[in-house]
């Protein structure tokens, strides 16, 4: 028991440690018999209740009938969001860390799109940023996982996963996204018979 609470004490540590770094890189909590992750993120009735209300906020903002009306909430809880940015209806921000998302000036969101800050598997929990660059559009129903970071004016096809990092001026599409060759301009005369 005295070896459970010392690995407690020092995961606690470790996240502690994460939240006042520069979180570039996903954290990882191994998930143990001996405690539940709350145990680890948030010690005490104050902090869960507090996620709670976060929580409920966010899904609040998903069915706002205005984007501006989606963006001023968000920002309150914390979502770092710029300027001219639209996030159609039904778009999910992550219920549990919202503050660890953001969006740079000119994003687009498609309708029901999801941008996920943790994800919870049998052996581990991982959280990462979402940081989505200026100018970049995220299409319908699209998935971005914890820790990715889209580059300025990446494209997200509809319906895809992204679970890796996009660089700036590419488009990716399918479960996993992968990228598309780049286009031809118009009249380069490569795509003529």
């Amino acid at each position: 028991m005295a070896a459970a609470a010392m690995t407690l004490a020092a995961q606690r540590a470790a996240w502690a440690a994460w939240r006042a770094g520069p979180q570039d890189r996903p954290f990882h909590l191994e998930r143990r018999p001996e405690w539940c992750v709350c145990d680890v993120l948030f010690p005490g009735r104050r902090h869960e209740l507090w996620r709670a209300l976060v929580g409920l906020g966010v899904f609040v903002a998903m069915w706002l009938p205005a984007s501006t009306l989606r963006v001023m909430l968000l920002r309150w809880l914390g979502v770092r969001i710029g300027r001219g940015v639209y996030i159609a209806p039904g778009v999910l921000f992550d219920p549990l860390f919202p503050e660890l998302i953001e969006l740079e000036n000119g994003v687009f969101l498609g309708m029901g799109c999801r941008l996920l800050t943790h994800e919870y598997t049998t052996t581990h929990l991982r959280i990462g940023r979402v940081k989505v660059g200026r100018g970049a559009v995220i299409g319908g129903w699209a998935t971005i996982r914890s820790g990715v970071t889209l580059g300025a004016r990446a494209m997200v096809g509809f319906h895809s996963f992204v679970n890796r990092d996009v660089p700036p001026d590419t488009t990716v599409v399918g479960t996993p996204a992968r990228p598309l060759p780049p286009r031809t301009p118009a009249g380069s005369g490569k795509n003529c018979r």
